[in-house]
């Protein structure tokens, strides 16, 4: 995990660049990821916001990591939450399953397809278009 520290012009540049970018592609992970990292930059650029801050420190890096979820309730915006967990499928003869919503960007760039249950591919999609939604209106507020 990352240790830099970020502003939160950059994560609110970031957030935008990102989900731009992630439009611009045709619906599959290399597009998924980049909504997930906006959604990510967007979270966090929240952080700082409800706390009058302006630099996302080792500490904040620490504390949060990948789970958006963590994230979402700690900022109490609502109930937009991604499934807790997701199953890939099995690979010759291992199971993978139970990997946690901290996992997801790793899952989408080695080329994985969540495994439905519990969650699919485009309902994670969907999950994240709404959150980016909700995220744009706080931090246009």
């Amino acid at each position: 995990m990352a240790k830099i520290p970020f502003s939160l012009k950059e994560l609110k540049k970031s957030y935008s660049l990102l989900y731009q970018n992630s439009q611009k592609l045709p619906t599959g992970n290399a597009q998924r990821l980049l909504l997930l990292y906006s959604v990510e930059c967007g979270l966090k650029a929240l952080w700082l916001k409800q706390a009058g801050r302006q630099i996302f420190n080792e500490t904040d890096i620490k504390n949060t990591g990948h789970d958006l979820n963590e994230i979402i309730k700690i900022l109490k915006i609502g109930a937009i939450y991604l499934p807790p967990n997701f199953n890939l499928p099995d690979l010759n003869g291992i199971k993978r399953r139970g990997y946690t919503i901290a996992d997801l960007h790793q899952a989408w760039r080695y080329g994985g397809q969540l495994d439905a249950p519990p969650i699919n591919d485009a309902v994670a999609e969907e999950k994240l278009d709404k959150l980016w939604l909700q995220l744009n209106k706080e931090l246009t507020k």
